[in-house]
């Protein structure tokens, strides 16, 4: 449901135009799917919060239909949409959706269902897949994050402060890769985006108060 905005309090099954200034939140991760949305002017981005970070799904053209999976299988929302320019979206209400869908025979209904399935149980791998050289740089910096977790649960004290050790001299790696690649003329559009607040996360400031240990 769009931010700020309630749904029409009517059982007609007709379609309703939606003008989004840029930046308006159409439905977010989580809500229940109320509607399908067709986008007729502007640009709307599709995107999934996957542990702190912003993981851009798709950016959907006009002319395009977004938002129905959850309608069809009547689901949560898998992701977040928002506004990426001033835009215009067709509204299909779920009833309506709905009607049409039955419409169809029996085999593709099944079929729409099965492909919607699949979706649902890959999207976790597909949006962990590095796109650019800088999310890889992230990607490296996520799992070392989750070895320095491991290290501090380690009973064997001696064994994780080595270990510990070594993933400071990664980090301090990691970061000469990442001042290298801000060089690098890579013009591939980041999979991961990461928050204000993730922002040159370090792996000292990553471990908070979560058992950290002295470097």
């Amino acid at each position: 449901m769009m931010d700020g905005v309630q749904a029409p309090e009517t059982t007609e099954l007709k379609l309703e135009k939606l003008s989004l200034p840029s930046g308006t939140v159409l439905f977010r991760q989580g809500d229940t799917g109320d509607a399908a949305y067709i986008l007729d002017k502007g640009k709307i981005v599709i995107f999934q919060q996957v542990e702190g970070q912003r993981v851009e799904l798709d950016s959907i053209k006009p002319g395009e239909i977004f938002g129905e999976m959850a309608v069809i299988d009547r689901s949560e929302r898998m992701a977040t949409a928002v506004a990426a320019a001033d835009s215009v979206v067709t509204r299909i209400p779920e009833p309506l959706f709905a009607t049409k869908l039955e419409g169809t025979h029996k085999f593709v209904r099944a079929l729409v269902a099965m492909f919607i399935k699949n979706i649902r149980s890959s999207h976790r791998i597909f949006v962990r897949r590095p796109r650019s050289f800088r999310d890889n740089i992230k990607l490296i910096r996520h799992f070392s994050f989750n070895i320095k977790r491991y290290a501090n649960l380690m009973e064997d004290q001696p064994l994780a402060e080595e270990m510990l050790s070594v993933l400071a001299r990664l980090e301090q790696c990691v970061g000469d890769l990442a001042e290298v690649g801000q060089r690098a003329k890579d013009k591939r559009h980041d999979h991961i985006v990461e928050d204000a607040e993730h922002s040159n996360l370090d792996l000292k400031a990553a471990m908070g108060t979560e058992g950290r240990r002295t470097l």
